[in-house]
């Protein structure tokens, strides 16, 4: 284990806040870390000392106030409300990269990536398409196929919208493309770094819900969380926000770990029993945890791009009932991959199926196992 995963393993919540949290000028926005051993406090054990080229969002870094001053501040009792209205989604949508290497993808919903329809060009942060039509013809879609926005990127991608947003007015372009939702940008959150740095950035991702909103735009936001407050504080925001139903989560990061992918799946489960009220979890990349989601939520929406970048490959789904995998094949020169793209959907979205099937019908099973699920289900809510 490298030194920097051993400060991750003892940065996770070990169950009992740090004494050095209870003192903080942060604690109430933050709910305090909870550590493993003697880690003293995020300062303590995470503050680089100002050191030059730091842009972590710490007290002792000289542009603190003004990164503050940016977001107006850790004041989330401010934040604007969101009306979410009411949208059906299949179990399954593929993310497409790209409208080369196939002619038309015939869908009925498909995801893009915010960040591949807008890009900095010429000194201008702007949409590819001039709208909703033209949008959908360069990823190779028909009209009739309805556009999920995933905000979910590399923090560069995601840097770049936050500082052109506003001034290129992004959010109104978006609401101007004719997408069916979006999922917001989902700045980082590191167990690694003072909290500030983190409530930053779950500020600026409310900001940036808070202006799709307003453009017109259903707009969906991501929980992300490193320590149990940041689920609380989840936990409040959904409560205020009777309407939000849908919910984003990545798995394609930290969160492709087993445990750490079910940790998630479980608190969001957890928040959903505390609330009372039916959330529908869009997970991103979590294709391998479609048991899991199914054993806690009705509903539910995958989003991955394997059948689209496997068959770009030249590769083939090969799938039964218990497993799936990928058989190469060839194509001619000039070739398209449009059927085996559709072969690859296809198949995905059965497995897909069958996996929801199974792990449902297991749920519904009245046996010591689901029972048990149930009990712990109703002590992680108690917990969040």
């Amino acid at each position: 284990m490298t030194e920097d995963e051993r400060i991750r393993v003892a940065a996770r919540p070990h169950g009992i806040v740090s004494e050095a949290c209870r003192k903080c000028a942060f604690f109430s926005p933050c709910g305090g870390i909870e550590p493993e051993g003697s880690l003293f406090d995020c300062f303590h054990h995470y503050c680089c000392g100002n050191k030059e080229g730091c842009d972590e969002v710490c007290p002792y870094n000289s542009n603190f106030f003004s990164r503050m001053a940016e977001v107006g501040g850790f004041r989330f009792d401010r934040v604007s409300t969101l009306e979410q209205p009411s949208v059906e989604l299949p179990r399954y949508v593929p993310l497409i990269h790209h409208g080369y290497s196939h002619r038309m993808i015939d869908v009925p919903v498909a995801a893009l990536d915010t960040y591949q329809v807008f890009r900095l060009r010429n000194k201008q942060y702007r949409a590819i398409a001039d709208d909703g039509v033209q949008l959908r013809q360069n990823f190779g879609l028909p009209s009739t196929t309805k556009i999920i926005l995933r905000g979910t990127a590399r923090d560069p991608l995601l840097e770049q919208y936050w500082a052109f947003r506003r001034r290129d007015g992004v959010a109104e372009k978006i609401g101007s493309l004719g997408v069916m939702l979006v999922i917001a940008p989902n700045f980082s959150h590191f167990l690694n770094v003072p909290r500030p740095d983190n409530l930053f950035n779950r500020m600026r991702h409310l900001i940036c819900v808070t202006e799709l909103a307003k453009a017109g735009v259903c707009v969906v936001p991501h929980l992300s969380a490193t320590q149990p407050g940041d689920w609380r504080f989840w936990q409040s925001y959904l409560r205020q926000n009777k309407t939000v139903f849908l919910v984003a989560a990545e798995f394609q990061t930290g969160n492709k770990n087993p445990a750490e992918g079910r940790r998630v799946i479980e608190k969001i489960a957890a928040i959903q029993d505390a609330l009372k009220r039916r959330l529908h979890p869009i997970a991103i990349g979590g294709t391998q945890f479609v048991r899991e989601l199914a054993a806690r939520f009705d509903t539910f929406t995958l989003i991955d791009s394997s059948p689209f970048m496997k068959a770009i490959k030249r590769r083939r789904i090969n799938s039964t009932e218990y497993r799936k995998s990928w058989r190469d094949t060839f194509t001619l020169n000039g070739q398209g991959v449009d059927e085996i793209i559709l072969e690859n959907l296809k198949g995905h979205s059965a497995w897909i199926e069958e996996q929801q099937s199974q792990a449902r019908a297991k749920a519904d099973t009245p046996d010591v196992q689901s029972i048990n699920w149930h009990s712990n289900a109703q002590k992680m809510a108690s917990e969040v």
